[in-house]
């Protein structure tokens, strides 16, 4: 009798550690109601996004939709969110997981978030590893071509220019995130990323200059603010052309 119910007991202890450890799979998906998109886990909000105004609705609703789509496929191996990352690769913003592109964010949300589309892509991205219980990023992992990239000191140029004209024709704004280069395009979009601090900010190439040795980009005042200190009058940088 008592081996009996020493089976008895093993079984039951067998069965309830399977049924403790058996974790039902997460499945994901999206809802869209009024001023509000949501990323959702076995039917729940979440991840959600509040205040969302009716005409950007559609195109965050989207990515999420995208997004819910690719956690799923995630579900049948291991998922690890410590390798969620935001990723610039060939000008591109991207959120991967290892080497699998998860979204690259509608610019829509950088309209939401009232930000940058590098800092949004940074942001999106914590948010999700937030959620998934992982800490933040503050940096990126760049993917472009190193030989497209230039390597110098940048410098900003302020308060006397404002409202003047640049060589492009458009009214100077130290509150605009913009820059002088010495050849790229009219137009150009260019990361800059402080070698010191790693933080990068994207800028729109709308004048000539500067026209000091060793200076290869000068930047307005707001974005020279986003990746260092004006105190400092110069700072090593790295450029990336994005388009």
């Amino acid at each position: 009798m008592k081996l009996r119910n020493l089976f008895v007991c093993s079984l039951l202890l067998a069965h309830l550690t399977v049924s403790a450890s058996a974790k039902p799979q997460a499945v994901f998906g999206y809802t869209s109601t009024p001023q509000q998109v949501s990323l959702t886990q076995n039917g729940y909000d979440s991840l959600s996004f509040k205040q969302v105004p009716t005409s950007l609705s559609p195109l965050l609703s989207a990515d999420l939709a995208t997004l819910s789509r690719r956690l799923n496929q995630l579900q049948s191996q291991r998922f690890e969110p410590q390798y969620l990352q935001p990723v610039l690769v060939a000008g591109k913003l991207q959120i991967r997981y290892q080497d699998q592109v998860m979204l690259e964010p509608n610019p829509a949300w950088a309209h939401y978030f009232n930000k940058s589309e590098l800092t949004t892509t940074l942001l999106l991205n914590n948010r999700l590893r937030r959620h998934f219980g992982v800490a933040p990023l503050r940096t990126y992992t760049f993917l472009s071509n190193s030989n497209a990239d230039q390597v110098g000191f940048a410098s900003w140029y302020g308060e006397f220019f404002h409202g003047r004209l640049t060589a492009n024709g458009e009214r100077y704004d130290v509150n605009q995130l913009t820059a002088a280069h010495k050849q790229l395009p009219f137009g150009t979009r260019v990361l800059v990323t402080n070698l010191v601090s790693k933080k990068s900010v994207v800028v729109k190439i709308n004048d000539r200059g500067p026209f000091k040795a060793k200076r290869i980009i000068d930047l307005s005042p707001a974005a020279f603010k986003q990746i260092g200190y004006l105190g400092t009058g110069v700072m090593q940088v790295k450029l990336t052309v994005l388009s």
